[in-house]
């Protein structure tokens, strides 16, 4: 009996070590993710000093802090889950690309107040879904980001511009330049899944 409740307790000290171990560790991945996301708005701080029309309130600061930490969170707690490069990389391409995507289209709709961009959270928002149907694994994640690639690229060619032709043709590269991202990071998942992480 007594070797028994030795045992449990020796267990019990082991997990409570291992958990405080884990925790150690996710603090300073916050406190990093948390100063590299301070870093990251230094430069919207600093470029409203000197860019006449940029005038953002305080809580607009706020929320960009939210998504630039968000955003590494999210990177940190997925990527170190997987050892392949190949699926570190296709994590930081599709947050990247989805952060820049969500972060344009929010200037967009804040200076135009045209509510036919809000189409564009609809990729954001099949990326979400996907992944979490997908739990993370490489293969689902890969068919995600195609699909993500496919919903823009239909979104591109679909909705009506209305605008001057050199904003059309820049409009055109930037959508461009988002499918290749999403599609770039749709391969690596695939690279990785093939290398066995299914």
């Amino acid at each position: 009996m007594g070797s028994r409740c030795g045992s449990f307790a020796r267990r019990r000290w082991e997990s409570l070590e291992r958990t405080q171990l884990i925790m150690s560790q996710l603090g300073k991945t916050m406190l990093l993710v948390a100063l590299g996301a301070l870093a990251a708005l230094m430069v919207p701080l600093v470029a409203s000093q000197f860019v006449a029309d940029w005038n953002w309130p305080a809580g607009a600061f706020v929320r960009v802090y939210v998504l630039f930490f968000a955003t590494g969170m999210a990177y940190a707690l997925i990527a170190r889950k997987m050892a392949a490069w190949s699926y570190k990389a296709g994590v930081g391409v599709a947050l990247v690309a989805g952060f820049a995507l969500g972060w344009s289209n929010m200037v967009q709709v804040a200076d135009s107040g045209h509510p036919a961009n809000l189409v564009y959270y609809s990729v954001l928002g099949v990326g979400a879904i996907g992944a979490c149907l997908a739990r993370l694994k490489a293969r689902g994640l890969a068919l995600t980001l195609f699909a993500m690639a496919a919903t823009l690229a239909l979104i591109a060619v679909t909705l009506p511009s209305g605008a001057p032709p050199y904003l059309a043709r820049n409009m055109a590269i930037g959508h461009g330049v988002y499918v290749v991202l999403f599609t770039a990071s749709g391969l690596l998942f695939r690279h990785a899944s093939l290398a066995g992480l299914k």
